[in-house]
């Protein structure tokens, strides 16, 4: 094993096998992988790197989601009041309907 000449215990290595993958749209093409060796430390790497890319996916879905409250929050707000009440306003919430509508297409 030339990959693990370095590694101080190659008998803690784990092999990870991949299945058939599809490379292209083309039905009729795929490849199989070679299995693949992880160390130990290998493994420590790829868990940090992993969270950090989670977090900062994490930290873009939350901005996103702020965005998205503040450009409709007042519509959002009287939109659940009227909700929660199990008694809507019809006309409330046709005004929340007209206005969520209009912030749509200036948004555009």
């Amino acid at each position: 094993m030339e990959e693990l000449a370095d590694d101080p215990r190659p008998e803690e290595c784990v092999e990870v096998a991949f299945g058939p993958m599809r490379p292209s749209k083309n039905p009729d093409l795929f490849v199989i992988p070679e299995p693949l060796r992880i160390t130990p430390a290998d493994l420590a790497r790829l868990r940090v790197e992993t969270e950090l890319a989670m977090g900062e996916i994490r930290a873009e879905v939350l901005h996103a989601e702020l965005a998205w409250r503040m450009a409709l929050g007042r519509w959002y707000v009287k939109g659940k009041a009227a909700v929660d009440s199990r008694e809507p306003d019809v006309a409330l919430l046709a005004r929340i309907l007209d206005g969520l509508r209009k912030q749509d297409v200036a948004s555009v």
